[in-house]
């Protein structure tokens, strides 16, 4: 299994890039517009196709690479079907998977960040061969390497969706490895740590917002953190759904 990241220069964004060699597809999770050249150069590479790109969310701090990446490659693109973008993508669902020879995404709807917020069980059969057991977790903009996404861009209920999101992530096996959309600098969430690598069991023990039980107790951490909202958010938000390309 080929499995790559690439951080952007500016903003702490991190796209993904992976997949089963034997199949010779790749899986694309949240492409920045930046980093498109870097990734149809590193799939020219490898000799493997684009063939899925995964939007974990509808980004708010930066533009999606995505529709531009499928107008190069012909890949479909995928958001949750709660996700209101406003051109042609595949709609996935909680528990949902998507299969390329050894290599398998299963989806975890976790709300909160946004409404159409998922995070991304990835299998290895090469490694696991029943497949009933995932080595790894991208989480968006759900949970960081020592902190949470915020909240503010979430709609109602925001803070209590991102709760139960957080308690489903906790459930997971303490080995589990954390790969998230976002690295120290960016504005899509507080206190990030500069190590973009992390497990479920680390952040269980060292992430303050991640390792709370208690929901009164996290709601109201949570109303206590004030960050500003960069300018740029609505604008952004509105080219993503309308998809940039």
């Amino acid at each position: 299994m080929i499995f790559r990241q690439i951080i952007a220069k500016d903003g702490g964004c991190i796209t993904y890039v992976f997949g089963c060699t034997q199949a010779g597809e790749l899986f694309v999770v949240d492409p920045t517009y930046e980093t498109v050249a870097e990734v149809t150069k590193l799939s020219e590479l490898l000799r493997m196709k684009i063939s899925y790109i995964i939007e974990t969310h509808t980004h708010a701090d930066h533009i999606s690479g995505a529709r531009r990446l499928q107008s190069l490659t012909g890949a479909s693109v995928y958001y949750h079907e709660e996700s209101k973008v406003r051109f042609s993508v595949e709609r996935v669902h909680d528990s949902q998977e998507i299969k390329s020879g050894n290599t398998k995404v299963k989806v975890i709807y976790t709300p909160g960040h946004t409404p159409d917020s998922i995070s991304l069980l990835v299998y290895d059969r090469r490694r696991e061969e029943s497949w009933s057991e995932p080595w790894a977790v991208l989480t968006g903009d759900t949970l960081f390497v020592g902190s949470i996404g915020r909240v503010d861009i979430g709609g109602e209920n925001s803070e209590e969706k991102l709760f139960t999101s957080l308690r489903r992530l906790r459930e997971l096996p303490d080995y589990i490895e954390v790969y998230p959309a976002h690295t120290s600098g960016s504005v899509c969430g507080f206190g990030i740590s500069g190590k973009p690598i992390s497990t479920i069991g680390f952040e269980k023990r060292f992430n303050q917002l991640f390792k709370i039980d208690d929901k009164e107790t996290f709601l109201n951490k949570i109303a206590a953190i004030k960050i500003p909202k960069p300018p740029e958010f609505k604008e952004n938000i509105e080219r993503n759904l309308n998809g940039t390309l």
